[in-house]
């Protein structure tokens, strides 16, 4: 989003110049990300919600992740007070360091149950209590998922916490070998695994940055894409584990359970679920990744698009996308692997999780060259941008504008292809009726495209009423925006004038009140606002005109405009 540069010389031939735009665009995009930083969240706890679906059985209970992440405890008795719940701590610990297999599973069980607590778990108190070493020395118990799952479950919960209880975990070791269990034969641990390091590389740029390191990427690119369920007659889970509480079973013949190092179906949407959603924690972030460790991701991520039917992994392979297409330089291998089509096409999805972060991603392409921008353009995005105007979602109302603004701030031919979508009208009247957020998205677009369009281009929206809503706008306490305006109006009168005669956008300014608005923006606060407004009026107010109106605009209409 962006329409004018931050001053300029009153009497200079042309208003804003593309690259002060762009660069206006850039730093709304940075503030629309604020805004909507939430939007993708980076931590997700996993609490003990439903203890039917455990993966072992019993009271080693589990949730498919992604159902566990929005899971309520209706299932559950209310937890008791803290003070109370901890008083079981000590015991827990003592069981945590025996040297008996089921003591230790149990003694998981139990803190994992504590970190389950939905509100305010006892992580401080947990790390206090000097458990997390002993829960990551359980992470390398390859041989007994059920220890190693437990364990990785206390550990997703204590990464879903502070920046500082994800520290503990750090210097404790655990990412290395939760990369490792990424690969482990049993699905839920793998599963798991990979929800823990979600939580860990969505903390800070730098913890993602450490995931990255230990080459997490190539070990994830397979989850995020098979999810075929298990052939018939085939078990959902490893064969080797009974469906007994807390009882595991070497494999047949003996020996331990292995790594794996082929690509894994999962028994379940899940799986690739939380694969996307750590892919898409590992792209986000400023500074963003080193390129090399992400790039593989771009083909994954454009197939999921492509073919995907789940809503959130095509949510959070979107978010990706709108990841990985910033800074700008990093878009053109994003457009060359073919994300445009697909994403144009989530813009008209029905479900505003998946359409947020489509159009996202979608408007930095549209912040990009002027190819990439045509490219979308070519691409039917113009379309899907119309509708999302109109529907009842603030904020997609808001970005739809913000993209519509990127192109507008393009070259003649893209404001023109905007202008012949027929969507003038539409922002024309949202400039009016809209709250002011969304109204200032709105006013940028309607400018960018006065002072980046041709002519004819100009003299078309002065016919459809831009002149008016621009004079109404004069008031508007924001004086970047007021700037935006001035210089929008001094287009449009430039446009106006052929040196001979009444200039009729000067006239219309008149009419609709601007001059006495411009006349007071003199005294404006701000020096740039009231340079420009002078500039105006000495430029094209100076001297009454007695000529007759000359009869050269196009034809405009609500569908677009027509040329002769």
């Amino acid at each position: 989003m962006v329409a004018t540069k931050p001053h300029a010389v009153p009497k200079s031939k042309g208003g804003i110049d593309a690259e002060d735009a762009r660069r206006r665009r850039e730093a709304s995009t940075i503030q629309i990300r604020k805004d909507k930083k939430e939007e993708g969240l980076q931590k997700r706890r996993r609490p003990a919600a439903a203890a039917a679906a455990a993966p072992y059985g019993g009271s080693s209970s589990s949730q498919p992740p992604q159902q566990a992440r929005t899971a309520t405890r209706s299932a559950e008795a209310p937890e008791p007070g803290l003070a109370e719940t901890l008083k079981s701590l000590p015991e827990d610990v003592q069981l945590l360091n025996s040297d008996d297999r089921g003591q230790q599973l149990e003694a998981c069980i139990r803190l994992r149950k504590l970190l389950s607590i939905e509100r305010n778990p006892p992580i401080a108190e947990i790390i206090e209590a000097g458990v997390v070493p002993r829960l990551v020395q359980f992470l390398h118990c390859f041989d007994d998922p059920m220890l190693a799952f437990e364990a990785a479950w206390a550990v997703t919960n204590v990464a879903s916490g502070t920046s500082e209880h994800t520290r503990v975990l750090l210097d404790n070791g655990a990412v290395p070998v939760l990369v490792q269990l990424a690969l482990h034969e049993d699905s839920n641990l793998r599963e798991q695994s990979m929800w823990a390091l979600g939580n860990i590389a969505g903390d800070s740029p730098r913890c993602r940055d450490l995931v990255l390191s230990y080459g997490v990427v190539p070990r994830l690119l397979p989850q995020c894409e098979s999810c075929e369920q298990p052939r018939a007659g085939t078990s959902a889970g490893p064969s080797h584990l009974s469906s007994h509480p807390h009882v595991y079973q070497p494999p047949p013949g003996g020996g331990q359970a292995s790594l794996v190092t082929q690509p894994l179906l999962s028994a379940a949407p899940t799986m690739q679920r939380n694969a996307t959603w750590l892919l898409s924690n590992l792209c986000r972030g400023k500074p963003p990744p080193r390129w090399a460790l992400v790039e593989p991701t771009v083909p994954v991520l454009v197939r999921l698009l492509q073919r995907q039917t789940d809503d959130e992994v095509l949510t959070d392979a979107c978010w990706a996308i709108s990841y990985l297409s910033e800074p700008p330089e990093r878009i053109a291998p994003l457009v060359e692997a073919g994300a445009i089509l697909p994403l144009v096409a989530l813009l008209s999805h029905t479900m505003p999780s998946v359409q947020t972060p489509a159009l996202r991603a979608v408007g930095n392409i549209a912040a990009g060259t002027a190819a990439q921008a045509a490219a979308l353009i070519a691409g039917g995005a113009l379309g899907p941008l119309q509708r999302l105007l109109s529907t009842g979602k603030k904020e997609l109302r808001k970005e739809a504008a913000w993209m519509l603004s990127n192109l507008t701030a393009g070259d003649r031919e893209q404001v023109a292809a905007v202008c012949a979508a027929g969507v003038v009208p539409k922002l024309l009247d949202m400039a009016a009726h809209e709250e002011y957020e969304i109204k200032k998205e709105v006013v940028y677009a309607l400018c960018n495209a006065c002072c980046f369009g041709s002519a004819q281009i100009a003299c078309g929206l002065a016919q459809l009423g831009i002149v008016v809503r621009l004079c109404d706008l004069l008031e508007l306490p924001d004086a970047s925006l007021l700037l935006a305006v001035l210089e929008a109006l001094e287009a449009l009168l430039r446009a106006g004038g052929d040196g001979f005669g009444i200039n009729p956008h000067a006239r219309l300014v008149d009419e609709a009140g601007g001059c006495e608005k411009i006349e007071a923006l003199q005294m404006h606060e701000n020096p740039e606002v009231f340079e420009k407004a002078q500039a105006l009026l000495e430029a094209f107010f100076g001297a009454d005109e007695d000529e007759e109106d000359p009869l050269t605009a196009p034809l405009a209409t609500a569908e677009g405009f027509s040329f002769g």
